[in-house]
């Protein structure tokens, strides 16, 4: 593959054996790079804003690895945030989301076991702005939150979040698209280090002769932890 030099960051030896898994960094890199913008530290309480697609999951298990207390886990879709549960054990808490605001809100803070910290929101666009607002106004005060979502890109509804309770809470919102270069070396070395897991991840791997069959097995399987590699022989 052909990449200007500014792009590739060298990661070391690995086993070819294991090339197909090491993919996996192209999905747990995105939630890294949220994490390193909220400046999360081991043993802070963070909340996970859409932590059932493939992104969110990821974020679950980076959040862990970098030492969080525990991640507070939304999402609509039950079952899956079960299966974070079932995978990451006690230091996940997760929070069905049922679209009333307040509720929302008061479940988030009952399962979270302090103030939280940080949110990190990578809801995807079909999501609404409400269940943005519902996590934000979550966070404790001086808390951080940061934007990598989708929600609004279609010229969507904004956030309408408090101008005072941002103000009077010393809120930090920041957007953050991807990561820095420096995050590649840093995931690296937390899968190194056995703090992620690459067996998480169901990898499905296809010859370059059968990448439309791949293209298709990836539509019927963008789940979380499941990835599907074009693996050249």
């Amino acid at each position: 593959m052909r990449v200007p030099t500014e792009n590739a960051v060298p990661i070391g030896d690995i086993e070819e054996k294991d090339a197909a898994q090491w993919c996996a960094l192209g999905t747990l890199l995105v939630p890294h790079g949220g994490f390193l913008a909220a400046q999360l530290q081991a043993g802070e309480i963070a909340l996970v804003n859409g932590a059932t697609g493939s992104f969110g999951s990821a974020a679950v298990a980076v959040a862990l690895a970098m030492g969080a207390r525990c991640v507070v886990a939304t999402g609509r879709n039950e079952q899956a945030l079960a299966e974070l549960t079932r995978r990451f054990g006690a230091r996940v808490r997760t929070v069905p989301m049922r679209g009333d605001e307040a509720n929302d809100r008061a479940r988030i803070l009952q399962a979270a076991p302090g103030p939280i910290d940080c949110v990190l929101d990578i809801l995807p666009p079909a999501a609404n702005a409400v269940q943005v607002r519902t996590a934000i106004m979550a966070v404790r005060p001086y808390g951080r939150v940061v934007l990598m979502g989708g929600v609004g890109m279609a010229d969507g509804a904004g956030l309408d979040l408090s101008y005072s309770w941002m103000m009077r809470n010393c809120i930090t919102l920041r957007g953050q698209w991807m990561y820095p270069p420096h995050a590649a070396t840093l995931m690296t070395g937390m899968i190194r280090a056995g703090l992620v897991d690459l067996d998480q991840f169901e990898v499905t791997a296809f010859g370059l002769d059968r990448a439309n069959e791949a293209v298709a097995h990836a539509a019927n399987h963008s789940g979380p932890f499941e990835m599907t590699v074009i693996q050249p022989r």
